[in-house]
């Protein structure tokens, strides 16, 4: 028989009934590791703090190496990976929040570290400007490579991150409230499928975990850790927003914040943010200057001026492009559409006076 290893030990701890961090923490500090949990017998179980005659019974019940292994295949043969804290391909930004999660269940891949994330959260019941805006935002943050994290909620959520899926090469990535196999809420399961493909889908519970409305604010300090900064969109004087804000205050980051009309309820929570010292944001740029990174305005521009008279594989490429030449297999391996569609693209775009092509196989927006 296959023996276990210890990721296999670290994912039974985490699917483990009525074991939370609390008594998690209990059994490690006791044990000392989780193979030592595994393997101890009741009486050592019942000597760690706060672990019940219930708890000792669902641990050894669970106790089966050929079933853990099995659960982990199965698990995996359904695209769900996992890692752990302390482990290589655990999130570099969330090994140093407070109460950062003992363990992550992933479908799709984790945010690149190398790459500037914004989070962008807001009213469950926005606006339809509120909505666009949100849209407009997500589309300008994928555009300019920032990776989007949010929680797929309806609203401000979905539609920032429908807006950075528009732009080929986006990336977003959602923080669940449940397992990463189920999609809540089920009206949103174009974006959670679209997601694992460019981005991912995240969670601390384990597969299977419903969606139980405790856990959605616990959710709101990964999404605040996995981001360099937090935009806030419509936020209500109670809104759960302002909790991944506070989160992010605490963990360091910048927070931003889209003012509106004072009498209107939708922006209570937003603009005492911003009377508190959150970044006023009315642009991308005011994002992007926060962040320390450069907005190239003049290429906006100039596809803003041309942006209408393309077809729709046309617009994703041609949307790859800046002043900066680019090379043939980079914008191909960015839009995703292979190098001889993409070769036969911008010759049509070069036909149109709207690229040039900028030394061998290089190409670049035309002036």
């Amino acid at each position: 028989m296959v023996e276990m290893e210890h990721i296999h030990y670290v994912y039974w701890v985490s699917c483990l009934r009525g074991i939370g961090k609390v008594k998690r923490k209990s059994l490690l500090r006791f044990m000392e590791s989780e193979e030592g949990i595994f393997n101890a017998s009741e009486e050592m179980l019942s000597k760690a703090d706060g672990i019940t005659g219930k708890d000792i019974s669902n641990i050894m019940q669970e106790r089966d190496k050929a079933k853990v292994l099995e659960d982990y295949a199965i698990m995996e043969s359904k695209g769900i990976k996992f890692t752990y804290k302390g482990h290589y391909t655990y999130p570099g930004r969330l090994e140093g929040i407070y109460n950062a999660p003992y363990s992550l269940f992933y479908k799709g891949e984790l945010p690149d570290n190398n790459k500037k994330c914004v989070a962008v959260v807001g009213a469950r019941n926005a606006s339809y400007q509120g909505s666009i805006i949100a849209s407009k935002l997500g589309r300008q943050l994928a555009e300019n490579g920032i990776q989007v994290i949010s929680g797929l909620a309806r609203g401000i959520d979905v539609c920032a991150q429908r807006g950075a899926l528009q732009i080929a090469g986006g990336r977003t990535f959602a923080v669940m409230g449940c397992g990463v196999d189920i999609c809540y809420p089920k009206q949103n399961i174009e974006e959670y499928m679209l997601m694992q493909r460019s981005g991912g889908i995240i969670s601390e519970y384990p597969p299977g975990m419903p969606p139980v409305a405790c856990n959605f604010p616990m959710r709101n300090r990964i999404i605040s850790g996995l981001s360099d900064g937090i935009l806030v969109i419509e936020a209500g004087e109670k809104s759960g927003s302002l909790i991944t804000a506070e989160a992010g205050t605490e963990q360091g980051k910048d927070i931003f914040a889209v003012p509106g009309d004072i009498g209107n309820k939708l922006y209570y929570g937003s603009n005492e943010l911003i009377k508190n010292g959150a970044a006023l944001v009315t642009n991308i740029r005011d994002i992007m200057d926060a962040l320390g990174m450069f907005y190239d305005c003049s290429a906006d521009g100039w596809k803003k001026k041309v942006d209408v008279v393309l077809e729709r594989t046309e617009k994703i490429v041609y949307a790859s492009l800046s002043l900066e030449p680019a090379h043939i297999s980079e914008i191909a391996l960015k839009t995703g559409l292979g190098i001889q569609h993409t070769m036969e693209i911008l010759t049509g775009l070069e036909m149109k006076h709207v690229a040039v092509m900028a030394g061998n196989n290089y190409f670049a927006l035309k002036i």
